[in-house]
Order: C-alpha cells, then structure tokens, then sequence
C-alpha cells in the first residue's frame, strides 16, 4: 500500500482537491435553494501544485527504486557467490571422500585378489592331488574289472550253454504240450458241434424262444411269417447283457422284439451247463 501511495500521491491530491470543489459547489446550490440571499461572488479555493516539485518528486523515486533494485541485484549476487563457495566446498569434500573411498575399493579389491589367486592355487593343487588319486583308483578299477569281465564272460558263457540245452528240453516240452492242446481242442470242439447238434440243445433254444414270446407285445404292423433273427449275449446266470434284431419287417418290429428280450430277462438255464451258451443266435417266429 506504501508503495502504491509513492507512485500516485500526485493524482490523489488532484483527486482529493476536485471533491473538495464539488463538495463546496454542492453546498453553494442546496443554500441557494433554501433561501434567496443576495447575490453573492462565490470565492473557490483551489491549491498550486508545482510541477517541478512533482517531477523531483518522481527523479527521486525512481533513484530510490534503482538504488533498491541494485541493493537487491547486489545481495542476489553475494548470494549466489555464497552457494557456488559452499557448492564447491562441498564438491571438494565429495571428490575427496570418493577419492579416499575409491582407495579403500582399490584396497579391498587387491586384497580379494590375492585372496582368490592364493585359493586357485590350492585348488589347483587339490585337484591335481585329486587327479592322481582318481587316476590311481581308475587303474586299480580296470586292473578288477577285467578281471570281472574274464569271470562273467566264463559264467556266462555256461549259462549260455546251460540256457540252450534248457531250451531246447523246453522247446520239446512245448511242442508235446501243444500237440495234446491240440487234441484236446479238437476233441472239445468235436464234443461241442455234437452237443449243439443234439435235441438238447435245440430243447434249450426253443425254451428260451418261448420264454422271450410271453413277453413280446405284438405291433400293429407285425405281418404273419415274419421271422428274426435275434442275437443275445447273456451272462452265466441267464441276464441279458446285450441284443440285437436283424433285419425283419419295420424298425417297430425290431424294436419290439428288443425289448421283449430285455424285459425276459434273465433267461432260462439249461440242466446241463455244458449246453449254456453266451452268445445265442435264435430265429425269433412269433406266433
């Protein structure tokens, strides 16, 4: 606000003195409507400001405002000579600590180094003591395998001819074995084509026929004639585990013979349990 004050106080006397007038003009006016006095010379006083005294007035403001300005440039100056010193002390102080602190590195790094070209050479010397060890071992490791190799070669060598007489027993041992297998297999299945041949077997498929029919529910587009072949695969007790129809009449049909099966199940078991069968294949002509 001082500052203000200093650069204007020229315009707020002027100001200043031009309401004075105003003031009194006002004055002069309201009194003159409030009575009617004789006419009087109205006098206004008005204050003489000389510009001289105004433009030294300014001179010397702006002399006071450089002197300012400088003192101000000037102590910007010592300021900043102040943190450059202080900076380079303290540069001064940084390199010598690195310095001092790149010696101790120096130090220390001379010293590992001599450390670690001390333990090479006791390792070099450990592993050349270990080398001739292990050279020492290996030879010793040769000189016995070979002869372990002598040793397993001359055991297995009458294995080899113990295997091959062995061999050639078995092999003659299997050859007679499957000789008899074979025969029996003919037989068995000589016996079988004859049981399957025989009334009672054909008893046992007709039975199984008739007991899968009790169960069959006839669809309306059965025709009379028609016949199936069905195959069943059933387990030992008669359970149904899979059946198919052939071809025969429609898939209404087929189906219903399918399921006539499934529900029949378990099937009938014949008397002799060499006549059971797991696979059955029946010609399914209902009735």
């Amino acid at each position: 606000m001082s500052e203000f004050l200093r650069k204007h106080w020229t315009y707020l006397i002027g100001a200043v003195l031009l309401h004075v007038v105003f003031v009194g003009v006002f004055g002069l006016t309201m009194l003159k409507f409030a009575r009617k006095p004789q006419p009087v010379t109205l006098a206004i006083q008005a204050v003489v400001v000389d510009r001289s005294v105004i433009e030294r007035t300014q001179r010397q403001q702006q002399r006071d405002r450089a002197q300012e300005r400088e003192q101000q440039r000037q102590q910007q100056e010592a300021e900043q000579r102040k943190q450059q010193e202080r900076r380079e002390a303290e540069q001064k102080v940084e390199q010598q600590r690195q310095q001092e602190q790149k010696q101790r590195e120096d130090q220390q790094r001379r010293e590992v180094e001599e450390q670690q070209v001390r333990e090479k050479q006791e390792a070099e010397r450990k592993v050349q003591a270990e080398a001739e060890r292990k050279a020492q071992v290996e030879a010793e490791r040769q000189r016995k395998a070979e002869e372990e190799r002598k040793r397993v070669a001359e055991i297995e060598r009458k294995q080899k001819e113990e295997a091959e007489r062995r061999k050639a027993a078995d092999d003659t041992r299997a050859q007679q074995q499957r000789e008899a297998e074979l025969r029996k297999q003919l037989e068995s299945e000589e016996g079988e084509n004859e049981l399957k041949q025989s009334d009672a077997y054909a008893a046992y498929r007709l039975m199984i026929a008739r007991h899968i029919e009790r169960y069959w529910n006839k669809p309306p587009s059965a025709r009379a004639g028609v016949v199936c072949e069905v195959t069943i695969t059933q387990a030992p007790t008669g359970s149904v585990l899979s059946v198919r129809a052939g071809e025969c009449g429609d898939g209404a049909m087929r189906q219903s013979i399918e399921v006539a099966v499934q529900r029949a199940s378990p099937l009938p078991t014949p008397e002799d349990p060499r006549l059971f069968d797991r696979t059955v294949i029946l010609q399914f002509k209902p009735e």
